[in-house]
């Protein structure tokens, strides 16, 4: 079995998919399935390699990597990933995270989720495509100045909220000029989901 033949097989067993673990490498989204279907690039980066090996928990020469004494092992968390409607591709329940990297994001990483970025209302900070990650609220979080997702009545979604403290109401704004902002609402208005506390994008 060839080094692309295995990856592929170990992706299809976890219910995982080509973006997704292109994602988890930083690389654009289709570098993966480039890889396997294609043979672009001949062969991953041994750096490449290792960080699959961890995440699959499979020897590195399995993926044409170097032989090595041992694979360390490591922890991982399964972050839900919340729903996002508009986009065309298929969407993930959930996803394994590695959990010393989420630790590096947060001290929290039992109240992660993960939000597909649908539409364009938030660009050029967000693009379609992208995905964040956020950390939820509890009900004694203070809101600050920045990104959040937001629940609507259908949807989450991403928007970035500016405070007024002085009137205890806050503005819900878009970065993109052709879609609407909400200015000076009620705090208790708004369903405040969590805070973006990382951004992942499409485009390597």
């Amino acid at each position: 079995m060839t080094p692309r033949q295995a990856l592929d097989d170990l992706i299809r067993e976890r219910e995982e998919t080509y973006a997704a673990v292109s994602r988890l490498l930083g690389r654009n989204t289709a570098y993966i399935q480039q890889y396997i279907k294609r043979g672009t690039p001949a062969r991953l980066d041994q750096s490449d390699i290792a960080q699959l090996a961890l995440h699959f928990d499979v020897p590195a020469k399995l993926l044409g990597g170097k032989e090595s004494p041992s694979t360390p092992r490591r922890s991982v968390i399964t972050v839900p990933v919340i729903e996002a409607k508009g986009l065309e591709i298929a969407q993930e329940r959930s996803r394994i995270v590695d959990e010393a990297w989420l630790r590096r994001l947060c001290n929290r990483p039992a109240g992660l989720a993960i939000l597909p970025i649908a539409g364009e209302a938030m660009q050029p900070t967000l693009q379609n495509g992208d995905e964040v990650i956020i950390q939820r609220l509890r009900s004694h979080d203070a809101l600050q100045d920045g990104l959040y997702a937001v629940r609507g009545s259908s949807e989450t979604f991403v928007r970035r909220i500016a405070l007024d403290p002085t009137k205890n109401r806050i503005s819900v704004l878009t970065d993109h000029p052709a879609y609407p902002s909400w200015n000076g609402v009620q705090r208790k208005a708004i369903n405040v989901v969590g805070r973006v506390i990382w951004i992942g994008s499409q485009v390597s």
